[in-house]
């Protein structure tokens, strides 16, 4: 029987199909298809204590507050320290980051964390535009609400045990700085409403601001109630040595859904804003934005 060039062509193409079928169907044959298989990728163990990790381990996480701010600071004798009678801006970024895996042998090295958080003032409105005042915050703590660690749930009166630096960068009469030691706990009174107490144990102080104790106490307290998914009000307050310098801020973030971050309202009456002017009080009112960097 003599076959035209068409129905070879034809015939040719349909065995070239049944081949690539075949080689398709034992190549899936070492993948894994039921609970009783192996894949081949497990004849290459992996490292297990890379690969258990989750992708936010990885990187730095959020830490205290991330925002961009508008406003004025002004002393209690009317002067303006950071802008003349201009506004300045204001920033804060914060970030954290988890300092060991998950260890049976060193579980107790779990919740340690590293954070690094900065208070930034700029001065926008002037000619060349300099920053005023930085105050920067290194600290190493231990942070027992971590879900998935060992010592969670083994100290129930401490969500955050931590030894901070704070300072301002500056040498000579302008130099701030100041260790702490700390612990932290939060109370859950309802489900809008959070009673926060941070107590603190000074080890160290720059020559400069060696009262500041005097200013800024040993402790705050905040309040936080979240009235809807929206909307967060927070009031923090702490009180030096000295009875009459107390001190006080209150901040607003509110949410909208075609925003992608938070509008941020915040009102500052007291002592310790910035390093620099520690002891001399002053009062600020700021508007910007709240980086959505975190959950609130």
């Amino acid at each position: 029987m003599q076959l035209t060039i068409a129905e070879l062509h034809q015939q040719c193409h349909a065995q070239l199909q049944t081949q690539d079928t075949l080689i398709t169907t034992e190549v899936n044959s070492s993948v894994t298809t039921g609970d009783d298989q192996t894949s081949s990728e497990d004849n290459f163990p992996a490292d297990t204590a890379l690969t258990q990790r989750t992708d936010s381990e990885w990187f730095f996480t959020p830490y205290k507050d991330n925002y961009l701010t508008f406003g004025q600071m002004r002393m209690d004798d009317g002067s303006v320290p950071f802008s003349g009678e201009q506004l300045d801006t204001k920033f804060s970024l914060g970030l954290s980051f988890s300092l060991f895996s998950q260890n049976e042998l060193l579980d107790f090295l779990d919740p340690l964390r590293f954070g690094y958080s900065q208070l930034s003032w700029w001065n926008i409105a002037d000619d060349s535009s300099p920053f005023t005042e930085h105050n920067y915050n290194p600290e190493v703590y231990w942070d027992f609400t971590q879900p998935g660690r060992p010592l969670v749930g083994d100290f129930p009166y401490v969500d955050r045990v931590g030894l901070e630096h704070q300072s301002n960068g500056l040498g000579g009469l302008d130099s701030r700085s100041w260790d702490r030691i700390y612990a932290q706990k939060t109370y859950h009174l309802l489900p809008q409403l959070r009673l926060g107490f941070k107590l603190w144990q000074v080890i160290g102080t720059d020559w400069q601001n060696d009262d500041i104790e005097d200013y800024l106490g040993s402790g705050q307290v905040s309040l936080e109630y979240e009235p809807n998914d929206r909307t967060l009000i927070r009031f923090k307050v702490h009180r030096g040595h000295d009875v009459s310098t107390y001190s006080y801020q209150a901040d607003i973030r509110y949410r909208r859904p075609w925003l992608n971050s938070a509008f941020f309202l915040s009102y500052y009456n007291g002592y310790g804003e910035a390093l620099i002017n520690y002891n001399q009080k002053a009062s600020s009112v700021r508007l910007g934005l709240y980086f959505p960097l975190e959950t609130f």
